[in-house]
């Protein structure tokens, strides 16, 4: 970065830890849930109040929070997160009560994940040269999904016991609070709005001059003005907004639907392991897609590829074929979203970063309710119409 703060990407400790944690992030979320579930019994009234519950604080906390953390407060932030990710691990852990086990995860758990992930996004917009936003968003984003990966095969294999969990979060919560640098100032976001602003600058001096010979080709002064002013226009901030509200409402419309399907062919138990090589594979995919592409043809790829393929739902005629579904299923998913966010990075100028997340988050909440209204009301192949229009939408409306 131009501050002298940069170093090369490779060697920042806090950039792999803050992976390392939002990955436990990540795994403590199912954990969690499912430690409710199976461990503690929960009835799925209540599992859907907990799972309700986690939506609304999640939004709530990155809608309180958000704007500070940006300011400059990100360790404070990283060190709260790491406290109530403890907390809640333990609470739920060791108790026996469901209610208080509920409200660790839909509270204290939710919270955590709000503040971690706003702090790691101001962290890495403002230690990395906003040059290398895109490429550092998609490194984070496949080192976390690998990591998730493993934490899930681990757990299935049996190296990762559920009294080793709290362990775990004890260290992992330590290295990423100890890591991650302070942001005192937002230098390398704006050093990114002044020189977007030079370059339209640029760009529009360099147009004038072009003008006599545009005037010549019997193409008025103000049409060409127009026509350069649209050239460079910045893309609005609330079009990948849209985009993944759009995507994340018509996926969980219908991928309410597949975690049972899924245990119907390979068993509650083996499920864990199939959203482990989801993960895996989705970094393995990220990884590459980093080093071809991270425009705007990668999110419209992506997502009508996820359209098309989402009909074959309702043809899944065995194990075989329903791993592979939702393993190409996650992958599209992950790179669509990736892409989409880096958009949505570059046209906000690094501001605001949770408000994409508060969005993921209400599109997840409304595509579970309009899925288990259609699935209800008109079945399953309802719901996969909705999904499939969302995503085309979706995708035309990424930038």
């Amino acid at each position: 970065m131009r501050t002298g703060r940069s170093v090369p990407i490779g060697s920042r400790v806090w950039l792999a830890s803050s992976s390392l944690y939002l990955a436990f992030l990540s795994f403590t979320d199912l954990w969690l849930f499912l430690y409710l579930a199976v461990e503690l019994g929960a009835d799925p009234l209540t599992l859907g109040v907990a799972s309700s519950a986690w939506s609304l604080v999640f939004i709530v906390s990155n809608l309180l929070s958000g704007r500070i953390v940006e300011a400059g407060l990100n360790r404070p932030a990283a060190l709260a997160s790491s406290i109530l990710l403890c907390l809640a691990v333990l609470t739920v852990w060791g108790s026996t009560s469901v209610a208080y086990a509920v409200v660790a995860y839909s509270v204290l758990h939710a919270a955590s994940v709000a503040l971690g992930q706003t702090a790691t996004s101001v962290t890495i917009l403002e230690y990395v040269s906003y040059e290398d936003w895109s490429r550092c968003n998609y490194l984070s984003s496949y080192a976390t999904l690998a990591v998730r990966g493993l934490l899930l095969a681990a757990a299935y294999y049996g190296f990762l016991t559920a009294q080793r969990v709290p362990v775990l979060a004890v260290a992992v919560s330590i290295a990423y609070a100890a890591s991650l640098p302070p942001v005192l100032i937002p230098v390398e976001r704006t050093l990114f709005r002044v020189a977007r602003q030079l370059e339209r600058i640029y760009g529009y001096v360099k147009f004038t001059s072009l003008l006599p010979r545009m005037l010549e080709a019997d193409l008025s002064s103000s049409s060409a003005l127009e026509l350069r002013w649209e050239t460079w226009r910045d893309v609005p901030s609330y079009r990948p907004l849209l985009a993944a509200l759009v995507l994340v409402a018509s996926s969980d419309a219908l991928f309410i639907l597949v975690p049972s399907l899924l245990s119907g062919y390979v068993g509650k138990r083996d499920t864990v392991l199939v959203y482990a090589l989801s993960s895996l594979a989705s970094a393995l995919a990220l990884a590459l897609v980093s080093r071809v592409s991270a425009g705007r043809l990668t999110a419209l790829a992506s997502g009508l590829s996820r359209a098309a393929l989402i009909p074959a739902a309702l043809h899944l005629g065995g194990v075989g074929q329903a791993v592979a579904f939702l393993l190409a299923a996650s992958v599209l998913f992950n790179v669509f979203n990736t892409s989409n966010y880096n958009a949505y990075v570059r046209s906000s100028a690094g501001q605001g970063t949770f408000l994409y997340r508060v969005m993921l988050e209400l599109g997840s909440a409304a595509g579970s309710a309009i899925g288990g209204f259609l699935a209800s009301r008109y079945g399953v192949p309802h719901v996969v119409a909705f999904s499939v229009i969302g995503h085309v939408v979706a995708s035309l409306l990424a930038p």
